[in-house]
């Protein structure tokens, strides 16, 4: 769902975008630590996370117009504000995720019917949060 600011109340449903996939990744520090009880002990690596980072899939089909707000987004060159829903309710794990993202590609296809096919990526740019469904 796309929103026109971190705090919009109404995202506009994509009903074009067919297909999502959220990616969230950790990156890690390494560093060998001595056992300070058994200084003759092998040092164990030790994963010392730095940073946190997220990405989203899409794809879909659409009309030409319907195209053109990702299009514009993905020009713009400022972040584009999303929420990502899981339709269920909070019992079965519903709820949403919210963040910014900057569009890193999308391509478009089309037929000779017009009908446009798209893909694109973008990166998380900020915190994403998690706010669960309403019970």
């Amino acid at each position: 769902m796309r929103k026109i600011s971190a705090a919009d109340p109404a995202p506009k449903f994509m009903c074009t975008v067919t297909t999502k996939g959220l990616t969230k990744t950790v990156e890690y520090d390494d560093a060998t630590v001595p056992d300070c009880d058994n200084p003759g002990k092998v040092w164990a690596r030790r994963s010392l996370p730095k940073g946190s980072a997220w990405s989203v899939n899409i794809s879909g089909v659409a009309d030409p117009l319907s195209f053109k707000d990702m299009n514009a987004d993905m020009d713009s060159g400022v972040p584009t504000f999303l929420q990502i829903l899981v339709a269920k309710p909070v019992a079965d794990g519903g709820g949403h995720w919210d963040g910014a993202v900057f569009y890193e590609n999308l391509q478009i296809q089309s037929d000779a019917g017009g009908v446009v096919k798209f893909t694109g990526q973008m990166r998380g740019d900020g915190d994403l949060t998690w706010t669960d469904a309403s019970a």
